[in-house]
């Protein structure tokens, strides 16, 4: 319970915050395009790629954490990945402790609600993370699910 607390928090501290975001340049936050490697994956066979890619050093809500997110500022469509802050170069599962996120058309899935899938961080440093990533999560039902595949990241960490 409280993990499915904790990814709820994380959810909604991280949509306030990203949503408020501006796209100026010298905010921080780096736009993903096709020229870089940003942040890319496919939801249910399709292709997303948002606007903003990022790291964040410290998850919202927990220090314990940190966090890799994909976020489309047009749709608020938004994929999370966290990791607990010890975690560095290697491949890790992803479940309910090493979690994933997504908010897809309005609506919220995770690995927290029985999903499955993995992290590979490629290289991490004190400035940049990259890596690989799919993951299948569901919703607080455990009825309706989404299938991300494909995922790679290359993210500056903030």
């Amino acid at each position: 319970m409280k993990i499915a607390q904790l990814v709820s928090l994380l959810a909604i501290v991280s949509l306030v915050s990203l949503s408020s975001c501006s796209k100026k340049s010298d905010d921080g936050v780096t736009p993903a395009t096709q020229s870089q490697a940003g942040f890319s994956v496919k939801i249910d066979g399709q292709a997303y790629a948002p606007d903003f890619a990022y790291a964040l050093a410290t998850s919202p809500g927990t220090n314990n954490y940190y966090a890799i997110y994909g976020l489309d500022s047009k749709t608020s469509d938004v994929v999370v990945l966290a990791l607990p802050n010890t975690a560095a170069e290697g491949t890790y599962p992803l479940s309910n402790v090493n979690f994933a996120s997504v908010t897809f058309a309005k609506e919220d899935f995770s690995t927290v609600n029985g999903g499955t899938g993995t992290v590979t961080i490629k290289t991490k440093t004190a400035t940049n993370i990259t890596g690989t990533f799919s993951f299948t999560a569901y919703d607080v039902t455990g009825t309706k699910k989404r299938v991300l595949t494909d995922g790679t990241f290359n993210v500056a960490i903030r």
